[in-house]
């Protein structure tokens, strides 16, 4: 889609509806990110949930090249929060894919000093039998977010959990809250899905 048709849309949406927040997902090219952050600008008060979908599964990237660049520069710093895997975070850091939570928070301290205003650093590509989200807020102390890691490689987790988050910051939830409530409202669903398909194993990479 054209950039001014991607605002126009925007901003139509906005003066037709009480939007209360706002949840992005994939941008594919420099000039849609640039183009969605001067709406933002022109609603700070609405919170943005930003899921920074940059590759697929199977490794394909699915932003163009510099785009990375206008993403952290213009956009996130406009987001209440950001929601990178670990895929997507050293993607976005330029750096090899963390080795463990030690190294996905040095990660993750790195780009919340590019400028967003708060990062959920997803553990679903983690290994081991608990997947675990950090929060991370500047001058706070990180927090996590822990659950069982469930069976199989699903899709569109990471795009159901921003959605969940941003629906708890339209009701003015506080963000740790926010997070803490759509983290167990997408375990609940994928949970009751795996159990329906697989029976009641909870072993496995859902791959947030």
């Amino acid at each position: 889609m054209q950039p001014g048709l991607v605002a126009d849309q925007m901003r139509a949406a906005l003066r037709a509806n009480k939007v209360s927040a706002i949840k992005i997902g994939m941008l594919s090219t420099g000039r849609v990110i640039a183009a969605v952050a001067t709406v933002l600008g022109e609603n700070p008060r609405i919170p943005t949930v930003l899921d920074p979908v940059l590759a697929s599964t199977s490794g394909r990237q699915l932003l163009e090249p510099g785009a990375i660049g206008v993403l952290k520069r213009d956009l996130m710093p406009l987001c209440r929060l950001v929601t990178p895997n670990l895929i997507e975070l050293a993607i976005l850091t330029g750096s090899e894919l963390a080795a463990d939570d030690e190294d996905a928070l040095r990660q993750g301290r790195r780009l919340l000093a590019e400028g967003p205003q708060a990062l959920l650093i997803k553990g679903g590509h983690a290994a081991g039998p608990r997947s675990t989200d950090i929060l991370l807020n500047s001058g706070q102390e990180p927090i996590r977010f822990d659950m069982p890691r469930l069976a199989g490689s699903m899709r569109g987790t990471g795009c159901m959990l921003a959605s969940a988050i941003a629906a708890h910051l339209a009701g003015a939830t506080p963000l740790e809250d926010s997070v803490r409530e759509g983290k167990r409202l997408v375990f609940g669903k994928l949970l009751r899905g795996i159990e329906r398909e697989f029976g009641s194993g909870t072993s496995g990479n859902p791959h947030r």
